[in-house]
């Protein structure tokens, strides 16, 4: 399982990173408009902007080892690696250059908004890229459309908490459409997520292999399994719990590092779940 912890960590990393410039592409620009809030929000897209790039670099070394999901990866599956590793280097050259136009820049509103839709989209194409190239991969356990479905949720859920962390400190978490913006991409990147993979592990269950059966990969991570699912449902608890309580506090917080640490397990017990792997 920890042979693949370099492609866990760029999934991770970068999921959450473009869930983040995602949901803040689609959110009402009312309060942004703020002189000192804009200031606070472009600032603290550093944030993000960090997870994407640590993500790519993640991806670098992790395309460097002979692991099973790597091979995976580069057989049939290989056309759409291409795509996903062309969408995440557009998208970490246009997070960089978004950050340094808007803290060093003097970009008109306009123009700061157009770049930031730009980065929205590179990051939906970088995280449904994802899901397509490892559903084109030449492994049984990922041939499912859970596989795309369940990598989109743990970006949205898991940048979704990122952002209310950015604007709970930048001091923009007072509107109610922007509650609600986030409120919606919270859930909608549970259901997702968790539901996503919850089916993936009853496929798995449900399939024999030349390794054996699917059942005991899912045994054999279990533990991942039963942790990523805790720390994503404590991410959509305490993200809403920021969301919606008037006093500030440690919620967003929890709800980014529990956002981190249960994509991670689940994309270490996703790796888990190979039959390659298992052989």
């Amino acid at each position: 399982m920890f042979s693949e912890l370099p492609l866990a960590l760029c999934t991770t990393f970068s999921l959450i990173g473009a869930g983040a410039f995602m949901v803040l592409a689609v959110l009402p620009d009312g309060p942004l408009r703020r002189p000192q809030v804009r200031g606070n929000v472009d600032v603290l897209c550093i944030m993000p902007c960090l997870a994407v790039v640590l993500g790519l670099a993640a991806a670098f070394f992790g395309f460097q080892d002979q692991s099973t999901a790597v091979a995976s990866l580069r057989g049939h599956g290989g056309a759409a690696l291409v795509l996903a590793a062309v969408a995440d280097v557009l998208l970490a050259c246009a997070a960089v250059a978004y950050c340094l136009c808007v803290n060093f820049g003097k970009a008109a509103e306009g123009w700061r908004r157009a770049l930031l839709r730009v980065v929205g989209v590179l990051a939906a194409l970088f995280a449904c890229a994802s899901g397509l190239a490892h559903l084109a991969a030449p492994e049984p356990s990922w041939a499912t459309l859970a596989t795309p479905l369940q990598m989109l949720g743990f970006s949205l859920l898991g940048g979704s908490a990122l952002v209310t962390l950015m604007l709970e400190k930048a001091g923009a978490l007072d509107d109610p459409s922007v509650k609600r913006s986030l409120t919606v991409a919270a859930v909608l990147g549970a259901v997702l997520g968790i539901g996503g993979f919850s089916a993936q592990v009853l496929a798995v269950s449900g399939m024999t292999g030349a390794a054996g059966a699917g059942a005991d990969l899912v045994r054999a991570a279990s533990m991942h399994i039963a942790v990523g699912i805790i720390c994503l449902v404590a991410t959509l608890v305490f993200e809403a719990m920021a969301i919606r309580m008037k006093e500030k506090g440690f919620h967003s917080v929890i709800a980014v590092a529990s956002g981190f640490v249960g994509v991670f397990c689940l994309r270490l017990a996703f790796y888990a779940l190979q039959f390659a792997g298992a052989a």
